[in-house]
């Protein structure tokens, strides 16, 4: 239609630490969670990576439950 302008459907990062949250710019001087170092510190220590995956487990199951209903 003339004098519509295009819908521009942009992508919303996840944040890695919180399972099902887009990422919120949570630390400051972040822009995403590429450059975020709540993520780099999570992914670099091997305790709270593997806290991280068992969240991660945790909230699969769960969609997995409420999708089953």
């Amino acid at each position: 239609m003339a004098g519509r302008e295009p819908r521009h459907h942009h992508a919303v990062p996840k944040c890695p630490v919180r399972p099902g949250d887009a990422c919120s710019l949570c630390v400051p001087g972040a822009t995403g969670p590429k450059d975020c170092q709540l993520v780099v510190l999570v992914m670099s220590d091997p305790d709270l990576r593997e806290q991280l995956a068992e969240l991660r487990r945790e909230a699969a199951a769960e969609a997995a439950a409420r999708a089953a209903r």
